[in-house]
């Protein structure tokens, strides 16, 4: 999968799960409560799925999920 199309993944899932916000590929997801820890697990459970990895509970940090290019990083170091 080509980063784009990572980065796409990641903006429709969290908006998915943050459906009222307005989200772009550098918008802070925790530091404005776009994303909470309820949403946050919503969150993970979609990538999980879309990309067919497993995110482990000490991977869940807030650096990894900070914006939709962070969570892009992240899933890089996942071999997506």
């Amino acid at each position: 999968m080509s980063e784009d199309s990572v980065l796409k993944a990641v903006l429709a899932a969290v908006r998915e799960v943050a459906p009222s916000a307005e989200v772009s590929e550098d918008s802070p997801l925790i530091a404005t409560r776009t994303i909470d820890s309820l949403s946050l697990l919503s969150l993970v459970a979609l990538l999980e799925k879309e990309f067919s990895v497993t995110i482990r509970d000490s991977e869940l940090l807030p650096v990894h999920f900070e914006t939709p290019l962070a969570i892009r990083a992240f899933l890089r170091t996942k071999g997506c």
